[in-house]
């Protein structure tokens, strides 16, 4: 599987926890369900995110997932692909809502 076809899709949401809903294109499949949303703990990034692939709830309550990758380092750089994605989004997001020009988002390092 080449990481740098698959194309993702995300819409910010301002909800109280959800922040994003993500549809991931395969190119002969499209997955669609991940979610970004707050959370307790500090993710690799060092923000109080979660990243959570499609899951479906059972009649007891407990959730089990829709999709998953065996491997572990092709998740990793899905996920990566999907957060910078993610970043670029609500960058454009806010200068959108807040009408903000380049000029006025500080650069971080």
């Amino acid at each position: 599987m080449d990481i740098e076809k698959i194309e993702i899709k995300i819409k910010v949401i301002e909800e109280k926890k959800l922040k994003a809903i993500i549809t991931v294109n395969f190119g002969d499949f499209v997955v669609k369900g991940f979610r970004i949303a707050e959370s307790e703990y500090l993710n690799e990034r060092g923000e109080k995110l979660w990243l959570t692939p499609p899951v479906f709830r059972d009649g007891g309550g407990r959730y089990h997932p829709i999709f998953f990758i065996p491997d572990k380092e092709l998740w990793k750089k899905l996920e990566k692909k999907i957060w910078d994605e993610y970043d670029r989004q609500l960058n454009q997001y806010h200068k959108k809502r807040f009408d903000l020009t380049d000029d006025d988002i500080p650069i971080v390092n």
